[in-house]
């Protein structure tokens, strides 16, 4: 394998855990106990440009943290099971910002609904992460620093757009989508809502929490994704007819 060929399998793989992810450590510069590092576990979600955005309290410690010093990172790790040590893991390099977006918002309560309560009645305040660095570690022999530009991709869907896209398959295409769900091993009859996408998949909210639909191949505009989703139930309708 080339390292060209070898760097670009890294690189599917770091998206893949990205996108499949959903909270992930959070590392802070103490300010009561100077020198030492302060971890959090967080859930957060991706914006548009595939920032990832936290809603925090202002009381919390690692907002405190963030506001005397903003550099942090953010670590996800792979699910499995057995040695975790063999299980991959990115560490996100990165500088907090205080965000006032309603879109970012509005994306970020479709993710957890139950926070639009602690935005409203405990003043917590979203925070954005501006990745500078990344490092992953895939296994043995596979750890690399990587330059952010090429993680994550943004969602090229405007606003408007990825809300239409949601509205056809939460509503219009809601059969389709169960048919998906079944060929992902989720019962059909399990409730189901589609909170957000991108060209390489859907993220989902089901009564046990958020379940990543990873894509094989991309989708960059709004009649390519209907139509990838369709295919896709068509050929999951077909392998069980």
């Amino acid at each position: 394998m080339n390292t060209e060929s070898s760097t670009e399998e890294l690189l599917n793989d770091i998206n893949k855990l990205w996108s499949e992810s959903y909270h992930g450590l959070l590392s802070t510069h103490s300010v009561k106990y100077q020198g030492y590092p302060f971890g959090s576990l967080l859930p957060f979600c991706r914006d548009t440009k595939g920032n990832l955005l936290l809603l925090i309290s202002h009381l919390a410690q690692h907002t405190r943290n963030l506001e005397h010093d903003p550099r942090c990172s953010l670590t996800l790790t792979g699910q499995g099971d057995g040695d975790v040590q063999q299980l991959a893991r990115l560490t996100c390099l990165a500088r907090a910002e205080a965000v006032n977006s309603t879109a970012a918002a509005e994306r970020y309560f479709r993710f957890y609904p139950e926070a639009r309560r602690y935005r409203k009645e405990l003043n917590f305040r979203f925070y954005r992460l501006d990745v500078k660095h990344y490092y992953y570690i895939g296994g043995f022999g596979s750890a690399r620093w990587f330059d952010p530009s090429r993680i994550p991709p943004p969602i090229p869907f405007s606003t408007a757009d990825e809300a239409e896209l949601l509205y056809q398959l939460n509503t219009h295409n809601h059969d389709l989508l169960k048919q998906l769900l079944d060929s992902n091993g989720i019962p059909a009859d399990t409730p189901v809502e589609v909170v957000g996408l991108d060209p390489y998949g859907l993220d989902t909210r089901l009564a046990t929490g958020l379940r990543r639909l990873q894509f094989k191949t991309s989708c960059e505009d709004k009649s390519a994704f209907l139509n990838h989703i369709l295919s896709l139930s068509n050929a999951s309708t077909s392998d069980t007819s």
